[in-house]
């Protein structure tokens, strides 16, 4: 058999092991709550804004070490935790602080530092994935999406009120009125960036491989992230530099992950890193690097979670909140998504090269 080098390419990505797709974390039951409980429990329609729910590094900076410090000590090792997580899940820490002390207070068992770190991985998963189910469904209930969210972690609806305490006794008052519906799901009426404003995340005229899109999370909607690999090895191979795909302010989440965020509200998140090489609230420039990509598993799990080898898990949010990536243009190409998470099939989803006009399948090399 004949194969050429751009087959052996194809042949290795379509039956190496180590590229098999996978799920970020465990999906989430999201139950139908019961409007009139929640409203005869007098719930705020709004008990928390949506725009307070997601984390915006930038916009609403938070110095979770300082804050831990003063009023949860005994947490200190927790602070990479919940500044990975919430950069993960996209949940401001404020809202992950508050639900953890709500839920220790309640707890009798002393924790491990092992089953707290858990916890706060399941608390911002489930948090993260609820708001994303109650901001895509036609519900016709009342109350914003945040608010449906931070519902399902109470053990009782009437622990709404205790949730709001503790927040305002640590954060102060929220800054929206919590007494109005909640106005027509967001969605995807958000229009994409402009042209030419985003690359792909590696340096220019350098060519990787990159897979099918999926959501943030491994399953779901939107379809905001697509992982992306120079060759797709195997742990302990060379690895390669992962650069911004825009202007914007870096906030370092870990060890292993961070952000670009510009001051339009788009933002690009970077996970599965490894020497970071940039610094909270530094100003980087469109390909300008900002590390590699993690060659050990341990190191790109930074804080534990799921990956089948190196590569860079590449998401898209504006003002906080996880963004489709549907029409977007990174460099030449425009993305169409599929119809699920890791969709690979060449019918449904495709990148679109505006230079040669004609579709490129996923798990080809492409330019940047």
């Amino acid at each position: 058999m004949n194969l050429t080098k751009s087959s052996l390419v194809t042949w290795f990505i379509c039956f190496s092991p180590m590229v098999v797709s996978h799920q970020l974390y465990p999906d989430v039951d999201t139950p139908r709550l019961n409007e009139a409980q929640l409203a005869e429990s007098q719930l705020p329609f709004s008990l928390i804004s949506d725009d307070e729910f997601v984390f915006r590094p930038h916009q609403r900076p938070f110095n979770i070490e300082d804050f831990i410090g003063t009023h949860q000590p005994n947490w200190l090792e927790l602070v990479e935790s919940v500044s990975h997580w919430a950069g993960a899940t996209g949940v401001d820490p404020r809202v992950l602080l508050t639900t953890l002390a709500l839920l220790e207070q309640e707890s009798a068992l002393d924790q491990s530092l092992d089953d707290r770190q858990r916890q706060i991985k399941d608390i911002a998963n489930q948090l993260s994935q609820r708001f994303y189910h109650y901001q895509e469904s036609s519900s016709a209930l009342h109350y914003n999406a945040a608010t449906l969210a931070v519902m399902q972690q109470l053990n009782r609806v009437d622990d709404w009120a205790l949730w709001k305490s503790q927040y305002e006794l640590w954060f102060g008052a929220f800054s929206e009125p919590q007494n109005t519906p909640a106005p027509m799901r967001m969605g995807n009426l958000i229009a994409s960036p402009s042209e030419g404003f985003m690359q792909w995340p590696w340096r220019k005229g350098y060519q990787w491989i990159p897979n099918g899109t999926h959501a943030h999370s491994g399953s779901g909607f939107p379809l905001s992230s697509i992982d992306v690999s120079y060759d797709w090895p195997a742990w302990g191979a060379p690895t390669y530099s992962v650069t911004a795909a825009h202007d914007g302010y870096v906030s370092v989440m870990s060890r292993c992950q961070l952000r670009v965020t510009h001051p339009n509200g788009w933002a690009t998140n970077y996970y599965h890193m490894g020497g970071i090489q940039v610094a909270n609230n530094q100003w980087v420039t469109k390909d300008s690097k900002l590390g590699v990509y993690a060659n050990q598993r341990s190191i790109a799990l930074c804080e534990g979670g799921s990956s089948t080898g190196p590569h860079l898990h590449f998401s898209l949010l504006y003002q906080g909140r996880f963004q489709s990536l549907q029409g977007v243009s990174f460099g030449p190409y425009k993305v169409q998504t599929g119809r699920y998470s890791y969709d690979n099939h060449c019918q449904y989803t495709w990148l679109y090269d505006q230079r040669k006009q004609q579709k490129v399948c996923l798990w080809q090399p492409i330019y940047n």
